[in-house]
Parts: structure tokens; sequence; C-alpha cells
């Protein structure tokens, strides 16, 4: 007959699991997830766990030369870390375009090169050096999803025209003698507006016509 198993028993919650040697080497290191990930893929382990026990196992044997061969170090300012870092931001793919144009340096770059960079200059903030995230918002490159040139690829991106921008100046007096590229950086705002859910957005965009290319 099985042993009866008592009330007490039954409300006594399993013992956690116990964190290896290697998992507490990693925890702590001042190695992060984005340095995990980019053992995990590039060693080909299984899972994100398995890459901190080996980031663990080398501090432990004292051969973190193995992670440097990777670009995995104890540095935050990683290719890997700026660029999760990005993915974290505010900053956007129109932020990506419009670094490639304000930045000769980065014309020729790769997407990823430039996340990493937009990436970096958040890091060095964190770390007290403020002036390249200055030089970026000098250039209208922010983390707002609302700057100047997100504007105008919502716009674009909105399905607006010509057609458009010449609708808003005759209907709407404080547009009429604003510039073409102005118009559109106003009827841009006003896409991204009606996309976040503002009823008064998707009514000015309605009533020049603007229809589509935002859910309306």
């Amino acid at each position: 007959m099985p042993a009866r198993t008592t009330a007490a028993q039954a409300t006594t919650p399993a013992p956690s699991r116990t964190l290896s040697n290697e998992r507490k080497a990693f925890w702590h290191s001042p190695y992060t997830n984005a340095d995990a990930q980019a053992v995990k893929t590039r060693k080909g382990l299984p899972t994100l766990d398995a890459a901190k026990d080996f980031i663990g196992a080398a501090i432990l044997g004292k051969k973190e030369g193995q992670l440097q061969a990777l670009g995995v170090t104890r540095y935050r300012f990683d290719d890997h870390d700026c660029l999760a870092r990005f993915e974290r931001s505010g900053f956007t793919e129109s932020d990506v375009k419009q670094a490639k144009k304000a930045f000769p340096f980065l014309k020729g770059a790769s997407t990823n090169d430039v996340k990493g960079y937009l990436g970096l200059k958040l890091r060095n903030q964190e770390v007290g050096y403020p002036d390249g995230l200055k030089m970026l918002t000098e250039h209208g490159i922010t983390e707002s999803k609302y700057d100047a040139h997100e504007q105008l690829d919502a716009f674009k991106a909105g399905g607006l025209s010509a057609r458009h921008v010449s609708a808003a100046k005759a209907q709407y007096d404080f547009l009429s003698g604003s510039s073409d590229t102005e118009v559109k950086q106003y009827l841009g705002l006003k896409v991204l507006n009606a996309k976040d859910g503002y009823d008064f957005a998707k009514d000015f965009l309605k009533a020049i016509g603007a229809t589509k290319g935002w859910g309306g």
C-alpha cells in the first residue's frame, strides 16, 4: 500500500534548484545577456543558460581568452552589447537612415553597424560621456518617434502625395504659408498620431482625402 501524503507535505513547495558554480560566476560577473546570446550563436549552444554556463566556466577556469576570441569581453561596448542597447531604445529604422545621411563615416555602413553606433552613443551617455548623444540630437536624431525625418517617412509610408499637401494648404490657413516640406512633416505627424489612435488626427487626414496607409 503506498505511503500516505500528509497535508503538510502536500503544501510544502519543492526546493528551488541550486545554481551551479558556473552560473553563479556568470551572474557575479560584468558579462551580460547580450554576451550570452553572442556566445550561444557563435558556439552553437542549445540554450541561453548553456551559454551562461560556458561563460561562467571560462571565468572559473581563467580561460576568458576563449570568450575574447568570440568577440565577447567584460566591457559593455562590444558590438552585440551596443546592438542590444539599440534594440532597447526608442531609436527607429528612420533614425538609422538619417544617421547614414548625416554622418559621412556611416554612409557605407551596414544597417546593423549603424544601429550599433547609435547604441554605443547611448552606452557612452550611461557612463558619463553625453557628447555623442548631443551630436546625434544636433542632427535631429533622438529617441522620440516624432523627429522631422520620421514625420517625412510617415508621410511616404502613409500613401500621401503632393495632392494631399495642396489640399491641406487650401483647407487650413495655418498651413497656407508653409513650404511643401513643412506640410509633409505636419501630415506625417498626423499619420503617426492616427496610428497611435488619436481621433483628431484621423479626422484631419480624412478631411484632406487621405484614407489609406494609416489604418483609416
